[in-house]
């Protein structure tokens, strides 16, 4: 089996479970909680100033703490970036992954907030 027969088949699987939609509104959902916290990093930002893009899928196999390979899916997280400074005109500030096994179940989610710091 070739790589480009196992990236339609992954594109396939993906796109059977919705694991990108399922990813974004789960990252959605956590934005909107953590926005409001005023203990979280996020609670400087509106929600409704966030943007969320899909950054990759990958096959995790040959895990040190999983034997089932899982597909992640990876969200960045953004806010518009008006001086146009970063990559598309957006800031990033963190991201979201999912794992899923094959047949969508979720094992593992995470939310992590990493804006770089501008050097003047």
């Amino acid at each position: 089996m070739r790589f480009k027969d196992i990236q339609a088949f992954l594109e396939n699987h993906s796109s059977l479970f919705g694991l990108v939609s399922l990813a974004e509104e789960s990252c959605r959902k956590l934005l909107s909680e953590k926005t409001k916290n005023g203990h979280s990093e996020w609670y400087e930002y509106e929600f409704n100033d966030l943007v969320v893009r899909l950054i990759e899928q990958e096959l995790v196999f040959n895990h040190t703490l999983r034997q089932t390979p899982h597909i992640r899916t990876r969200i960045g997280i953004y806010i518009e970036d008006p001086d146009n400074i970063y990559f598309m005109g957006l800031e990033p500030l963190g991201f979201y992954q999912l794992d899923t096994t094959d047949n969508g179940e979720i094992i593992d989610d995470w939310l992590v907030f990493d804006k770089q710091t501008k050097l003047d």
